[in-house]
């Protein structure tokens, strides 16, 4: 694939993470029309509990959006804080990321990977859809939540 970004696993907490998880968050409560304290904590995403990375701008070195996992059970990792900002949409920052994060659960050791998104992020649901997710029943802290739409994908 010809992008002129590259993908970077992160392993200690920077300007750039805190930005892409407060992006992301407030994203969030504006789609899903709420106000809330961020939880996402990047340290959550620290092994051996698991891995965060993101996409960076070849020229500019522009963070251009994010993607991690945490350790779910012994087989499944929890996809999370995939954002990618607004102007670089559109251009495969989240699948490239995605495919990052999958090649390093499956070395990981993990055999599936599971998530939660909902109604509100038509284009999350699309963009997971496209990537090989099939959707499933809602899961741990999910399943009272009326708003969530939760997939799993197996890694190979």
């Amino acid at each position: 694939m010809d992008q002129n970004f590259h993908i970077q696993l992160v392993t200690e907490a920077n300007a750039h993470t805190q930005q892409c998880l407060d992006s992301l968050w407030e994203e969030i409560q504006t789609r899903y029309e709420f106000q809330a304290p961020n939880p996402m904590v990047f340290s959550d995403f620290l092994p051996p509990n698991g891995k965060f990375f993101i996409a960076i701008d070849h020229k500019t070195n522009d963070v251009l959006g994010s993607a991690a996992y945490s350790k779910f059970s012994e087989l499944q990792c929890e996809l999370d804080a995939v954002f990618v900002f607004p102007k670089y949409r559109k251009k495969k920052v989240a699948t490239a990321l995605l495919v990052a994060l999958e090649n390093q659960a499956g070395k990981d050791g993990y055999s599936s990977m599971i998530l939660r998104a909902g109604n509100p992020q038509p284009e999350a649901l699309q963009l997971y859809k496209n990537f090989g997710f099939k959707e499933i029943p809602t899961f741990g802290k999910w399943v009272s939540d009326p708003t969530a739409v939760c997939f799993e994908k197996k890694i190979h």
